[in-house]
């Protein structure tokens, strides 16, 4: 039967809905690459100030700037605008609240990135990371809301909510933070399990099911079901993160803390199980086709399972002293997760959506290039770490890792610009 002329318009209205949807996904999406330009440029500005003298660069500052930017203008806005524009649909997704939501969180990121450089923890910066807090925990009960109104399966329901929920629960390590510094404490311990509980929730919780919750949304759009082992890893997931929070807190040796972090282990542990069942079958799988964009995801899959993996060997004191007295070891496990898990996953959605496919062809050397830092500056961070542990250590790696640096940024900068290549030949088109 012919259309009608007010199906023909519903239609229409509809593909307009999706059309402008897609524009500010892709909006939002730019914004972020931009940002993780300047996360990586403060990261060589880092980098730099441990090889020379550079007195205009204040060490503590740009590493509260790297840091901040990191979660707020990469992680946080990548992954809120991927939450709303791939999991709501049209008629949820486009509502101003979560523009004004996106919008807050970029404003307030870059308010970090330029205020804590130049003037540390002060009156300015303290404003815009509480703006952050403000934002996210304001977007929180709206998207729950919409979530839940949303078609999805229970499994989706439960890694969007169970993420969302961990951003909010990160900010009690924010506050403990905020709360040393305007009594101006010396709390040493206070200070840590601030650290360790923020630091957390985030990479444990909000990245990681988050991550999750779009792997599984993208699944169900390829027609494919979540199975038995993707209910099963998805809910140990969410059950092992409140108890692996003590096993970032076992230097205080409390027996109780010791008994939460074994339950912690063993619900990783079940996750891993059902991850690596889950994996054979996602192999055989077209999530992401393109050879590029696999390969990322693959890398992803790697650094979430060695993530994992020593999450659990943490419960013994030799590793565990090891990695949390080990400034290399930490900032590499951070690494690990922020670029190896995060962004490996984040750049393979985005090779896999055509963000960087132009003429039918994907421009890869740029995110070659990044690919190549992430896993020279882990690489290099591991060295470091075992040569403080067995006194071999050499100044050679700090030159290695500078130049580390160096090649996440000029990548993340190309990659940028590969992206806005594309983009231009996208509006050109009539």
């Amino acid at each position: 039967m012919p259309f009608n002329v007010a199906q023909r318009s519903l239609i229409t209205d509809d593909q307009n809905t999706i059309l402008a949807m897609k524009k500010k996904r892709s909006f939002w999406i730019n914004l972020a690459l931009i940002n993780l330009c300047i996360v990586a440029f403060l990261g060589f500005c880092l980098r730099s100030k441990i090889l020379f003298s550079l007195p205009f660069i204040n060490y503590r500052y740009f590493l509260s700037a790297h840091s901040h930017f990191a979660f707020a203008g990469w992680a946080g806005l990548s992954l809120i605008a991927l939450l709303v524009y791939d999991l709501l649909p049209a008629s949820l997704s486009q509502k101003k609240f979560y523009q004004w939501i996106l919008a807050g969180i970029e404003i307030s990121s870059l308010g970090m990135a330029f205020s804590f450089p130049f003037f540390g923890y002060n009156a300015v910066s303290i404003f815009f990371s509480t703006l952050y807090i403000f934002v996210t925990v304001a977007f929180t009960p709206v998207f729950i809301k919409d979530i839940l109104k949303s078609a999805h399966h229970k499994t989706i329901n439960l890694l969007s909510i169970s993420a969302v929920s961990s951003l909010i629960i990160s900010f009690l390590g924010a506050l403990g933070l905020v709360y040393i510094l305007l009594s101006r404490s010396s709390n040493s311990i206070l200070y840590r399990d601030s650290i360790y509980t923020f630091l957390h929730f985030q990479y444990n919780g909000f990245f990681t099911l988050a991550v999750f919750t779009l792997l599984f949304n993208r699944a169900v759009r390829k027609g494919l079901d979540i199975n038995k082992n993707a209910i099963l890893f998805s809910r140990f997931l969410c059950l092992s993160i409140i108890p692996a929070l003590f096993l970032s807190l076992l230097w205080h040796n409390n027996t109780w803390f010791y008994f939460f972090g074994g339950v912690g282990c063993v619900l990783i542990i079940l996750s891993l199980f059902y991850f690596f069942r889950l994996f054979h079958f996602l192999q055989n799988t077209y999530l992401f086709s393109t050879g590029l964009a696999k390969t990322f995801w693959l890398f992803a899959v790697f650094s979430f399972a060695l993530k994992m993996i020593l999450n659990v060997g943490t419960i013994f004191p030799v590793l565990g002293n090891a990695v949390y007295g080990d400034r290399p070891i930490i900032i590499g496990f951070l690494h690990l997760v922020f670029l190896g898990f995060l962004s490996f996953y984040l750049l393979a959605t985005l090779v896999q959506d055509n963000y960087f496919t132009t003429n039918n062809k994907i421009i890869r050397f740029p995110l070659f290039i990044f690919l190549l830092g992430i896993i020279a500056n882990e690489l290099l961070l591991m060295l470091q770490g075992l040569g403080i542990l067995f006194n071999t250590n050499n100044d050679i790696y700090k030159w290695l890792l500078w130049g580390a640096s160096i090649i996440l940024f000029f990548g993340a900068v190309y990659i940028f610009i590969a992206r806005l290549s594309v983009t231009i030949k996208q509006n050109k088109k009539p």
